[in-house]
C-alpha cells in the first residue's frame, strides 16, 4: 500500500515531465497562457492532483476545466481518426490538419550488404525495366509541407532478399 505523499515522491520525475506538452504547444502557437480563454483538460490524468496542481503552477492559471469526460473523448476523437483512414465506415471525415514537424523517410537496404545487387548489373544481366530491384532506396513517406496527420499511405514492395526498414 502507498500513501499519496508516498506515490508522489515517487512519480516525481513523471510529474516535472507533465506541463511540457501544454508549454510546447504554446510556444508553437507563439501564445501565452494568458491569452488563453479556456483550457480543457481530457485524459485519465485530470483524476490526479498531482497532475493538476502542476499544470496550473506552469499555466499560471487556476482555471483549468474539466468539463467532458477526458477518456471518452480521447476514445471517440481516436475512433473518428480510424475510421477516416478505413474503407469500411461510412462517417463524415474529421481530419487532423496539424502538419508533422519533421519528414517521415523510410531507407530500404538488404540485410546483408552483399545481396545488393546494382541496378546497372542487372540491367546488364537483361532484366526489364519494370524487373529491376532498386535493393538501397531512401523514400520520403510523409512531407512535412505537404502532409497532414491522420493520413494513410500505402507501399507495396517486392524484394528476393532479407531487407532492412
Amino acid at each position: 500500500m502507498l500513501d499519496r505523499d508516498e506515490l508522489n515522491t515517487a512519480a516525481m520525475k513523471i510529474y516535472e515531465r507533465v506541463a511540457e506538452p501544454a508549454l510546447e504547444a504554446l510556444k508553437k502557437a507563439n501564445i501565452t497562457a494568458s491569452e488563453v480563454d479556456q483550457i480543457e483538460l481530457i485524459g485519465g490524468g485530470v483524476r490526479i492532483p498531482k497532475v493538476l496542481e502542476m499544470l496550473e503552477a506552469a499555466l499560471e492559471r487556476k482555471d483549468l476545466s474539466v468539463h467532458l469526460n477526458g477518456d471518452e473523448a480521447m476514445c471517440f476523437g481516436s475512433a473518428f481518426i480510424a475510421s477516416n483512414s478505413s474503407s469500411s465506415f461510412k462517417v463524415k471525415s474529421i481530419l487532423l490538419t496539424q502538419h508533422p514537424e519533421y519528414d517521415v523517410q523510410l531507407r530500404i537496404s538488404p540485410t546483408n550488404a552483399t545481396d545488393s545487387i546494382s541496378e546497372e548489373d542487372q540491367k546488364a544481366e537483361g532484366l526489364e525495366e519494370a524487373d529491376i530491384i532498386k535493393y538501397n532506396q531512401d523514400l520520403r513517406l510523409f512531407d512535412h509541407t505537404k502532409d497532414y496527420m491522420g493520413k494513410s499511405k500505402g507501399l507495396s514492395m517486392n524484394y528476393n532478399k532479407d531487407m532492412t526498414l
